[in-house]
């Protein structure tokens, strides 16, 4: 395997957090515990690519499960459960058909923190 991609020594050192670009073939994965795999069978048309390489020391992520009570004190984190994730899903998704249904029917969504400078309530200290 390690002749066919061409960068497979820098591909072998990615850890959890890592980020990589890939290019590949979706199919049906042979093994339980996940629907579909990416095939890089290629090195002509698939490429594997490392974007940004975690380092353990400075940005430690845990391999067990991350529990909510933590996640909240790691926001930047909240996105990797599979809990977070896909209430974003839902909500991107709930979100797009809201404003599709008010644009076909001819409204705009004006974005008013963007019109005014007022902090009603103490709003602006929210962010």
């Amino acid at each position: 395997m390690s002749g066919d991609i061409p960068n497979f020594a820098e591909i072998a050192t990615t850890k959890v957090g890592c980020s990589v670009s890939a290019t590949g073939k979706l199919i049906r994965s042979p093994k339980q515990g996940q629907a579909f795999e990416l095939q890089v069978c290629s090195k002509d048309v698939h490429k594997i690519k490392l974007v940004g390489y975690a380092q353990p020391d400075v940005y430690p992520l845990p391999a067990k499960r991350l529990t909510k009570e933590y996640l909240r004190t790691q926001a930047h984190l909240r996105c990797r459960t599979k809990l977070i994730s896909a209430v974003m899903r839902v909500r991107n998704n709930l979100a797009y058909a809201t404003h599709k249904f008010f644009q076909e029917r001819g409204f705009q969504y004006i974005h008013t923190p963007i019109i005014t400078a007022s902090d009603c309530e103490g709003a602006g200290e929210m962010l």
